[in-house]
């Protein structure tokens, strides 16, 4: 069968540019959605599809594919199964591959690969949770994107391994990357196998080659099933990760959160190059989209199922610092570890007293925040320096919808006498510049999602292009869109239908696409949706119309199982991160429930009430109280950290307005909004201690 080009002009609604290349599962192309935008297009091979069983077990990895959750996650964007030509939609997304930068730039410093070795961890770490494995981890399929790497094409890894690949007698993956166990049998490559390529790739990004190179296939899969690897050239500070991960046992490999420990626990001096290559790279290809000129992106723009988004700063080209931090490094020269050319800072955001508290969130290198006269601005997260700022003369209470590779995203829910609407700004990213303001009529509720603008119009679901606002598609009649991640930009779209009471009483999932349900599950009858994460929707259950909670659910959204757990007394629900309850006490009593094994896990006096939802870093769960002040605990005892108080400045606002704001967690780096529009950021090591927070009680409820 004929594995080259096709001549295709539409999959979908989807219209054809030109061909990206072909490989081993069939070929890629650039698209357009009607509204312009450039997405990538794998579209299998015809022998492939012909086999049987090919089809459903390719549905069933996309469906998969869909449920890698969480920050780390690059969405499908649409999929045919069934149609004469299977294919799947992604996200396009520009840069180069590791392989490419390596061979342009030569092998990166140990800073620049421990850095690469966390954010592809977490990846594989995201994809294994949902049950799929990669099996073709090289360096060409993980992407340097502008805003970090990208582990890309393993949807449909397996379910061609399951089929045609080994039925066939090819070899299926890489032979420089794969595992002993690959070679002997492609049937029983589990997940260690990913975590064997994991320390192959490592080793080629530090030093240029593979640790098992050899002149011809069958030399290579010798070397990785008989011999030692080859790891010269590879800093010592290394060793400790990629030795584990090239054991020849796969039971004998690391798993992914003992190699995770391992590398938050011994963290490199970071470079402020942070790929520089591939960042130039990619703003020059974004650039020449915009333009409506196709680029030959690598081959790792298409079939990109899930990807990892990893803080990486962006700087002015340089040499790397490769130089470890000493055991007597100061507080205040070990922040470059963590964040470099970061000092502490404080920057008043706007002048006047605060309508709207400020809201701020990180994403692609930068600090993005809203106030009551600033509807967007964007700032140096490691200087605080407003690199824009874009204001207005009206009281609002602007919303920061989301940020996308080209826009900021700005919205302002109006109540007239005749009907609701939305007005949405959106603001060039890079430069602040306006690109539109339009008013919704009908729009009751919007959010941005996978570059994406959803608004309920009408009744409706529509979908818009966030740059220039035009319309995609109108479905899903009849559904309401599920607020998560209150002003944030999150990979999935979620609705859900209401009784005439206001509870929700079923929620589902729907395509970026062309808004086709995915999955409907119905919600248990009296109960509150708090978030969906993953396979499951977290709950909770009132005795009355109040704020305070006395029940918290967690529903499969598969099977329709409930777990549940009764508090005794309400509280109030400060939010929900990973498998664990976060709840608040009248009198100011932190506590924390873990919904899987139904107990509470500790309760903590913190002598404040009003506290924001939490953020969760490495071992520390914080809070931002109404007074502005920061207090960190113990996430796994709620033991009392330390706490941090914004100074005090006469007659300016001491309290929040309104909610309180969140804070920005970016490992040792806390920034946090003050209730007078200022923003300050300390480093969590250095915060103080004084007026302690109180005790903390553990309890196997």
């Amino acid at each position: 069968m004929d594995r080259g080009e096709r001549s295709l002009t539409a999959l979908g609604h989807y219209q054809v540019a030109e061909l990206l290349g072909a490989g081993g599962m069939g070929q890629v192309y650039l698209a357009y959605s009607p509204s312009g935008r450039a997405v990538a297009v794998k579209v299998i091979r015809e022998d492939l599809a012909a086999r049987p069983g090919f089809r459903e077990r390719f549905a069933r990895e996309v469906q998969a594919a869909r449920q890698v959750s969480g920050a780390f996650t690059a969405p499908v964007l649409d999929a045919d199964t069934t149609g004469d030509v299977p294919w799947m939609a992604t996200q396009y997304v520009t840069g180069p591959t590791l392989d490419d930068a390596v061979k342009e730039r030569g092998p990166f410093p140990a800073d620049e690969v421990w850095q690469l070795a966390s954010g592809l961890c977490e990846a594989l770490r995201d994809i294994h949770r949902v049950g799929l494995v990669h099996r073709d981890f090289k360096p060409g399929n993980i992407l340097l994107a502008e805003d970090g790497p990208r582990v890309i094409d393993f949807g449909i890894s397996r379910v061609v391994d399951a089929t045609a690949l080994t039925q066939s007698g090819e070899m299926m993956g890489t032979p420089l990357f794969m595992a002993p166990e690959q070679f002997r049998d492609p049937r029983e490559a589990g997940s260690s196998a990913d975590v064997f390529a994991l320390g192959s790739v490592l080793v080629y990004a530090a030093t240029g080659h593979g640790p098992f190179d050899a002149d011809t296939p069958f030399a290579i899969a010798w070397n990785a099933v008989h011999e030692e690897p080859n790891l010269s050239g590879l800093p010592e500070s290394l060793r400790p990760v990629v030795e584990p991960c090239l054991r020849k046992e796969p039971s004998a490999r690391p798993d992914l959160e003992a190699l995770l420990a391992l590398l938050s626990s011994r963290r490199e001096g970071r470079s402020q190059q942070a790929l520089t290559p591939g960042a130039a790279l990619a703003r020059t290809r974004r650039k020449r989209l915009r333009r409506g000129v196709p680029t030959l992106s690598a081959l790792v723009c298409a079939a990109l199922v899930v990807g990892v988004w990893l803080w990486w700063p962006q700087s002015e080209r340089g040499e790397a610092n490769t130089t470890r931090p000493s055991a007597t490094t100061s507080p205040a020269t070990a922040t470059s570890v963590h964040f470099p050319g970061w000092k502490p800072w404080t920057t008043q955001l706007a002048d006047g007293l605060p309508d709207v508290s400020p809201t701020c969130r990180y994403r692609s290198a930068a600090l993005w925040c809203t106030e009551g006269s600033t509807l967007a601005a964007r700032l140096d997260p490691r200087t605080g320096k407003v690199l824009w700022r874009r204001t207005t003369n009206d009281h609002i209470a602007p919303v920061l919808l989301g940020v996308t590779q080209e826009a900021v995203v700005v919205g302002e829910y109006l109540v007239d006498a005749q009907t609701d609407s939305y007005r949405i700004w959106t603001f060039d990213a890079e430069t602040g510049n306006p690109l539109r303001e339009q008013k919704i009529a009908g729009a009751e509720r919007c959010v941005v999602a996978v570059e994406t603008l959803f608004c309920v119009q009408s009744g409706a679901i529509t979908a818009r292009d966030p740059v220039d606002m035009g319309h995609m598609w109108t479905a899903a009649s009849g559904w309401d869109l599920l607020p998560l991640g209150y002003g944030g930009s999150f990979d999935n779209v979620y609705v859900v239908k209401r009784a005439e009471n206001g509870r929700p009483t079923q929620v589902g999932e729907i395509t970026q696409g062309d808004g086709t349900l995915l999955w409907l599950r119905d919600v248990p009858q009296g109960a509150d949706l708090a978030t969906v994460s993953g396979n499951y929707l977290y709950a909770t259950k009132s005795s009355t119309s109040g704020t305070t909670v006395n029940r918290l659910l967690r529903i499969d959204r598969r099977t329709g199982a409930v777990k549940s757990l009764d508090l005794g007394l309400p509280e109030e629900l400060l939010g929900v991160v990973g498998e664990v309850f976060y709840t608040c006490s009248d009198t100011g009593v932190v506590s924390a429930y873990d919904i899987s094994a139904k107990r509470r896990m500790w309760s903590s006096t913190t002598l404040q009430a009003g506290l924001s939802a939490p953020s969760v870093d490495g071992d520390r769960v914080q809070f931002m109280a109404q007074d502005g002040t920061v207090i960190a605990l113990d996430r796994r005892t709620g033991g009392a950290l330390w706490q941090n108080q914004p100074s005090k400045r006469g007659v300016r606002a001491t309290e929040f307005s309104g909610p309180v704001p969140g804070l920005v967690s970016l490992g040792d780096v806390i920034i946090a909004p003050a209730p007078d529009l200022r923003l300050r950021s300390f480093l969590a090591s250095a915060a103080s201690t004084a007026s302690p927070t109180g005790g903390a009680t553990g309890s196997g409820r």
